[in-house]
């Protein structure tokens, strides 16, 4: 379980009672029984949300991982760049509010 799981489930129904469609990414590798999947690419925000001539990416953070250095930050910050050079919109949230602020 993500260590933001108790942001991301509520960011979901909120976004989908608000009738957007939005839906939970993960990235990475899982394993199914002996063969591994490949997931999304490394950085790929958690939450992604479709509306009419707009989508918009959410990157779920606890506060205290704001300031986190390292490859995961790195590969995050190259998928804002290339998302949002899509004209799409791209959030760090630590709350609910800093989603809904952006809709």
């Amino acid at each position: 379980m993500s260590e933001t799981s108790n942001l991301t489930g509520p960011i979901l129904e909120a976004l989908t009672k608000a009738g957007i469609f939005a839906m939970r990414l993960n990235s990475g590798t899982a394993k199914r029984g002996r063969y591994y999947i490949k997931l999304c690419p490394p950085g790929t925000a958690d939450v992604v949300a479709f509306m009419p001539n707009r989508v918009i990416w959410v990157e779920t953070k606890e506060p205290r991982d704001l300031n986190r250095k390292g490859s995961t930050a790195d590969a995050q910050g190259a998928f804002r760049a290339t998302v949002e050079m899509l004209g799409h919109t791209y959030v760090r949230a630590t709350c609910l509010a800093d989603v809904m602020r952006v809709l």
